[in-house]
């Protein structure tokens, strides 16, 4: 398995560009990965050499210390930089430097090395060559010494012509590593001469020249020069420019290659200029083409509209700047009873009714002071002097000759206004219906608060008695009498708060429904109805509980939210099991509003019926035995209410036994 960091494109890249051999090895030494570097050397393919053991490559008489390296690695994580013999495909040999490490972390299945090798043959050579020369030393010595001298004026003389030539000069190895730059180089990328040395030319190349590159670098590698090919430079700063590229080959004493210098020209002028040229040239073939197009789509559009004018359903007709018809469709001509070549020459004025003869006057008389004539309601007159209604609309245009000319549209609107007139009929007597209808439902309205207030008035004495009784100021009651008056008193109360949701209901109906908004504290009121409700509740053995946050503050009617509240616990109160009923009230901040929210372990709602329990009268349980009483208005008041205030009302429930929640939104004040 090959590590996930080698997978990387940016490892990946690293791995596979290296001047060095790399490979990787798992714990028992054999090849899971190689870059490209190590197999063009050894000559293999990948293929070739994966699943292998390394020591198959190395020279019988190194294997003990390769493999005392690999131990040493195992153990301690990485492993001595060791010099051994190594074998290519075809059998030649070679000295490399080997060194490795252990690689990956805990999610690795398994232990794996990564080894770098070094080819130090060169070395080796070297000191062969160095040997057998030694003797000859001496000998050379003063001839060596002349040569030296020699080559150091004539390396001093290219040097400074390399450092000042005014195009931009780096020196590459095989690896594509800059090893020498001039002042030119540096000063245009913006680096100092040490940042570039030893920094790869992909790092001074701009992105769109990479494919550029990698093709100049194989034509290299081919015959061995590079002659002007354009890539694009990048700058430290990011900025690009482009240049031509050009480069010879450099190769050691022995012939070998071992680089390149590469002169890069900026054509920035040059490439500018070429863009402009191109762009001028685009434009030139653009309006050339356009106007090519132009000449074909008039001579086709001349056919297309003479097509459309004359096969047009609607009426239309050309006139000149005296109202002369100097051409008209087919439609025209067979409307109006006429051939077109009667119609020729004839004026305006004889095809209008004479009941539409000012408004045609008027609107010739606008249309030549300029003005556009669009949808103008004109009566026209046929030939048998039969009329209709039509719609005029006129749009100008002027000839070669410069002259001011029209091209009308008429349309004939005689069903449309057969239509218009039947509507207005029916709108009239629409309108006397919904007058009757406002009449019926003003006087519904009138006799709701009549017997509303009606009701309430007998309503007063009859509590008022009630609860002068229940004080015993006309004698001591029995329990059986005290029991009677609590019914009574209790169905009174109900049916006063029945009054009141009607009257509420109404108001909120008409928008009449009146409003006095101060700033409160939502805790303070709601603290205040849960005292004075908390005994009547505790009674039927139900608990209210309340999570209150402080110092919300809202401009609203602080009697009409009292009421809200108390509709709702009470509503929370009647529908709560009377054993163990409970109720949760909580108050918090949400955003730029407060949240206020009622919830009950009662007998719950249905999903489907969550947004009809806010409707007028609407009743969960319709039947004539339902348990729990209610008009089906106190819910309605609630919403009424809310939004007056412009908050928002909503029930939640999970279903029927499963209790249900009333969430309330007010908007909140500093």
């Amino acid at each position: 398995m090959i590590p996930s960091r080698i997978l990387d494109q940016t490892y990946r890249t690293f791995y596979e560009i290296s001047p060095d051999f790399i490979c990787t090895l798992d714990e028992n030494g054999l090849i899971i990965d190689a870059n490209k570097r190590m197999l063009e050397h050894f000559g293999y393919s990948k293929i070739e050499v994966v699943g292998k053991p390394c020591f198959d490559f190395i020279a019988s008489g190194y294997k003990k210390t390769a493999l005392d390296g690999f131990k040493e690695m195992k153990e301690k994580g990485i492993g001595p930089i060791i010099e051994i013999q190594l074998i290519k495909k075809n059998g030649v040999t070679f000295f490399g430097v080997c060194h490795g490490a252990k690689i990956g972390g805990e999610l690795q299945e398994s232990d794996l090395y990564l080894i770098t090798i070094q080819d130090v043959s060169l070395i080796h050579e070297a000191l062969q060559k160095a040997k057998r020369a030694e003797e000859e030393v001496e000998k050379k010595y003063d001839e060596l010494k002349k040569t030296y001298d020699i080559l150091l004026a004539t390396e001093e003389k290219y040097k400074h012509l390399y450092d000042n030539s005014p195009d931009l000069l780096r020196t590459i190895d095989l690896n594509g590593m800059v090893v020498d730059c001039n002042k030119a180089y540096a000063e245009n990328l913006g680096y100092t001469r040490d940042e570039i040395i030893g920094s790869s030319i992909v790092k001074h190349t701009a992105e769109r020249s990479y494919h550029d590159l990698e093709k100049g670098i194989q034509e290299w590698k081919s015959i061995g020069v590079i002659s002007n090919i354009e890539i694009w430079l990048k700058r430290k700063d990011g900025s690009s420019f482009p240049t031509l590229l050009s480069g010879n080959s450099l190769y050691d004493e022995k012939g070998n290659l071992m680089g390149r210098t590469v002169s890069l020209r900026d054509i920035s002028d040059i490439y500018q200029a070429r863009i402009t040229i191109e762009q001028d040239q685009k434009k030139i073939n653009q309006q050339y083409g356009e106007l090519k197009n132009a000449n074909t789509l008039l001579a086709a559009a001349e056919q297309k509209f003479r097509s459309l004018y004359d096969t047009s359903p609607d009426l239309m007709r050309t006139i000149d700047h005296d109202g002369i018809i100097t051409d008209c469709n087919d439609a025209y001509a067979t409307n109006l009873g006429y051939s077109k070549k009667d119609v020729m020459g004839m004026s305006i004025f004889e095809h209008t009714a004479e009941k539409s003869m000012d408004s045609m006057r008027q609107s010739f008389d606008a249309w030549k002071s300029g003005l556009r004539i669009t949808n103008k309601e004109v009566w026209m007159k046929r030939k048998d002097g039969t009329i209709f209604p039509a719609l005029l609309s006129a749009t100008t245009f002027y000839g070669c000759d410069g002259k001011m000319r029209s091209n009308t549209i008429i349309k004939d609107i005689t069903e449309l206004y057969n239509a218009q007139k039947k509507i207005e009929e029916n709108e009239a007597h629409i309108r006397e219906q919904y007058d009757a209808l406002r009449k019926v439902d003003k006087s519904k309205e009138e006799f709701l608060t009549m017997i509303t207030h009606e009701l309430k008035t007998p309503l007063v004495p009859i509590q008022g008695y009630v609860d002068i009784l229940l004080t015993d100021a006309f004698g001591t009651l029995t329990d059986e009498q005290r029991q009677r008056l609590d019914i009574i008193k209790s169905n009174s109360q109900n049916l006063s708060k029945l009054m009141t949701d009607l009257l509420d209901v109404q108001k909120i109906e008409i928008g009449q429904l009146r409003i006095l908004k101060t700033r409160n504290n939502l805790a303070d009121i709601i603290h205040g109805i849960v005292e004075n409700i908390k005994l009547n509740a505790e009674k039927n053995n139900i608990k209210i509980l309340i999570h209150l946050q402080p110092d919300l503050f809202c401009m609203c009617d602080s009697l009409r939210i009292e009421q809200v509240i108390n509709n709702l616990i009470h509503n929370a109160i009647d529908f709560c099991p009377k054993d163990n009923g409970e109720i949760f009230i909580k108050l918090c901040a949400e955003g730029k509003n407060a949240r206020i929210i009622v919830k009950d372990n009662g007998i719950g709602i249905s999903k489907s019926k969550l947004d009809q329990i806010f409707v007028k009268f609407y009743q969960i349980d319709t039947s004539v035995t339902r348990e729990h009483g209610g008009s089906g208005l106190g819910l309605v008041v609630c919403k009424g209410i809310v939004e007056a205030h412009g908050g928002k009302i909503w029930a939640e429930s999970e279903g029927e036994g499963k209790g249900a929640e009333i969430h309330i939104l007010l908007p909140l004040v500093d």
